[in-house]
């Protein structure tokens, strides 16, 4: 029974990493499409894509550990890093989205570029930083599934101050910002121009309401990213932790967490598709009006999240 559920486990695990391996592919082509021109938001989508595809090949190179040794540690460094990173750039989405928004960063300015620097450095290199620090203490080991973080004894405060940590502490971050940036949205919707002012104020009435849905639909869509990234990491922090209270493996529960952080690449890929054409859409209303042919006045400052891909 417990070989054909195994068997059962890495006939879909080896299902949903392909899946998520083409959808990080398709992610990263079109980022490189657009590579000279890309905004923050498509760089920080590569390193999204680049951080999801890391942590399927590290789970399905080695599936089921048998023995501790050099491709165990490998396996655990690698996903540790690619696991962090990703709540670091879904942290990125928000935090920048709302400082463009909320608080007049625009695409022109200094500040702009150094946030551009400082989410390359914090989504790239400081997981790889954080990752390293177990092998310090030989804190990797062998789990039923992958090879992660020891939880025997007294090694369950590296997986804590590591990866339960940065998890509630950035996507606890990311809901804020998505809360401030719907705040910001409904406060302009409310004092936007009224009826009785239309036929004097039109085309900027027209570009109020069309900026506005733009950043709700681009504030909608993070809103849905930070959802997958909880539905994704959820379940592995669950199934640890209940590891470590009743202290014995959740064999079933386990499987299901890394097949659902597995499947991240994929979700990605499905919002942004579906978020691409949306925009699509909006930009053709744009285009099919008279009074979107000219410069749009920004209400919010939006450059950022105005000109996104997403």
């Amino acid at each position: 029974m417990q070989e054909k559920g195994s068997a059962f486990y890495l006939t879909l695990l080896i299902i949903i990493s392909v899946l998520s391996l083409i959808g990080c592919s398709v992610l990263l082509f079109d980022y490189l499409k657009q590579r000279k021109s890309a905004n923050l938001a498509a760089k920080l989508l590569a390193i999204l894509s680049i951080s999801d595809a890391i942590y399927v090949i590290a789970v399905v190179i080695n599936p089921t550990p048998q023995i501790d040794g050099a491709l165990c540690v490998i396996q655990a460094l690698l996903k540790q890093s690619s696991s962090v990173s990703t709540f670091i750039v879904n942290f990125f989405f928000c935090l920048t989205t709302s400082l463009t928004i909320v608080e007049n960063i625009d695409i022109t300015d200094d500040k702009y570029y150094k946030y551009i620097r400082n989410a390359k450095f914090f989504s790239v290199l400081f997981p790889f930083l954080i990752a390293l620090i177990p092998l310090t203490y030989n804190g990797y080991g062998i789990q039923y599934y992958a090879c992660s973080f020891k939880t025997q004894n007294n090694y369950w405060l590296g997986e804590f101050l590591l990866f339960y940590v940065p998890f509630g502490l950035f996507f606890g971050s990311s809901i804020y910002f998505l809360i401030k940036i719907k705040r910001f949205l409904s406060e302009i919707q409310s004092n936007k121009l009224g009826h009785e002012d239309y036929r004097l104020f039109r085309r900027t009435l027209i570009l109020q309401n069309s900026q506005i849905v733009v950043g709700e639909q681009y504030t909608r869509f993070l809103f849905y990213y930070t959802l997958v990234h909880l539905f994704c990491w959820l379940p592995i922090i669950l199934s640890s932790i209940c590891e470590i209270i009743w202290k014995r493996d959740f064999v079933w529960f386990g499987g299901i967490s890394y097949l659902c952080a597995c499947s991240q690449g994929f979700l990605d890929f499905v919002l942004f598709m579906i978020s691409k054409r949306v925009s699509s859409r909006s930009y053709v209303q744009e285009r099919n009006s008279s009074y979107m042919s000219v410069e749009p006045v920004d209400i919010y400052r939006g450059s950022v999240v105005y000109n996104s891909s997403l």
